[in-house]
C-alpha cells in the first residue's frame, strides 16, 4: 500500500512540474509572439512615417494621447522623446499580455479545436474595443492619429502573431487544413 501510495504522490508531483512548465512555456511563448507583432507594427508605423519624411511621427502622437489621458502638462505631451518612449514601453507591454493571451489560446485550440471560435470571438471583440478606446481618447486630442490607422496597426500585428503561432505549431497547420476541408 505504501508503494501504491508513493506511485499516486510522484504522479501527482509529476503533474505539477508539467503544469508549471507548459505555463511558463505559454507565456515565453507568448512574450515572444507579443514583441514579434509589437516590432511587425513598429517596422510599418516607421515606414508609413518615413513615407510623409517624419520619422516616429505616429508613436509620439500616440505617447502624447498617452501623457493627455494621464493628466500630464501639455508641455510635457508635447515632448516627443517622453512620448515616444512612453508609447514604445506601453506598446510593448500590451502586445506581449496580448501575445500571452494568444499562446494560451493557440495550447487550448490544440487540444480542443472549438476553441478557435472562442480565440475569433475575442479577436473581433478586442478589436472593437481598442479602436473604439482610440477614437474616444482621440477626440479628447488634436493628433491625425485615426482608428483606420488604430485598426491597420492591428491587422498587421494579428497576422505576424498568425504567422509566428502556424510556424511553432504543426497541429494548427494542419487544423487550419481540416477546417478547409469540411468548408468544401
Amino acid at each position: 500500500m505504501d508503494a501504491l501510495a508513493s506511485k499516486a504522490e510522484d504522479a501527482m508531483a509529476l503533474g505539477g512540474r508539467t503544469n508549471s512548465r507548459s505555463t511558463g512555456a505559454i507565456i515565453s511563448e507568448g512574450v515572444l509572439a507579443g514583441i514579434v507583432a509589437a516590432s511587425a507594427v513598429a517596422v510599418v508605423l516607421l515606414l508609413v512615417d518615413l513615407v510623409v519624411d517624419e520619422a516616429f511621427r505616429t508613436p509620439r502622437q500616440l505617447g502624447g494621447m498617452l501623457l493627455q489621458l494621464y493628466g500630464a502638462a501639455p508641455e510635457t505631451a508635447a515632448d516627443g522623446t517622453t512620448a515616444l518612449a512612453l508609447y514604445t514601453l506601453f506598446h510593448f507591454i500590451a502586445f506581449i499580455i496580448a501575445g500571452i493571451i494568444a499562446a494560451a489560446i493557440v495550447q487550448v485550440t490544440i487540444k480542443q479545436p472549438v476553441a478557435l471560435l472562442l480565440f475569433v470571438i475575442l479577436f473581433f471583440a478586442f478589436q472593437v474595443a481598442f479602436t473604439g478606446f482610440v477614437t474616444v481618447v482621440g477626440v479628447q486630442s488634436a493628433t491625425a492619429i485615426t482608428p483606420v490607422q488604430v485598426a491597420l496597426g492591428n491587422v498587421v500585428a494579428s497576422i505576424a502573431m498568425a504567422l509566428f503561432f502556424r510556424a511553432r505549431h504543426p497541429r494548427l497547420r494542419r487544423l487550419g487544413a481540416a477546417i478547409e476541408r469540411t468548408e468544401e
